[in-house]
């Protein structure tokens, strides 16, 4: 049961949430109207830049840790240390992820906002236990 959790669910529920910041992203590129100019705040080009880098960087880090979690032939090339350092920079991200949906949940008022914030928390708290599970049976060096 554990290792069908570690190998198949884990590695697609981090494409859902590739997923969902693609989706939120597209959503706020092209949905949310550009009130820029009207209120003199747009922000700086350097911003923009760390912002987009940020979010890339997100999206390759669970892309990679899918793959390495699901693909039986890229975990068994990967090199060990690699391996266990993403996971496990991977989890203490999706840690930080968890945070900040509790955090939204608090401090917000509830409504639909509230349920998707706590279900976003407990997936990524149960991807963060198994990566960082993971990275320290590959750290350790013991079997999987």
């Amino acid at each position: 049961m554990t290792a069908t959790f570690h190998r198949k669910v884990v590695p697609a529920l981090l494409l859902v949430q590739v997923a969902y910041v693609a989706l939120l992203e597209l959503a706020f590129t092209f949905l949310v109207p550009d009130t820029g100019e009207i209120d003199h705040t747009d922000p700086r080009t350097s911003a923009t830049v760390v912002y987009a880098a940020l979010v890339v960087a997100a999206v390759v880090a669970m892309t990679g840790g899918a793959v390495l979690m699901g693909s039986a032939r890229v975990r068994d090339r990967a090199p060990r240390v690699l391996r266990g350092c993403w996971l496990a920079l991977l989890g203490i991200g999706e840690i930080a992820v968890a945070v900040m949906f509790l955090r939204a949940v608090a401090t917000g008022s509830m409504g639909p906002d509230t349920l998707i914030g706590v279900l976003a928390a407990a997936v990524s708290c149960a991807v963060a236990l198994s990566c960082l599970t993971e990275a320290g049976t590959v750290l350790r060096g013991t079997p999987a």
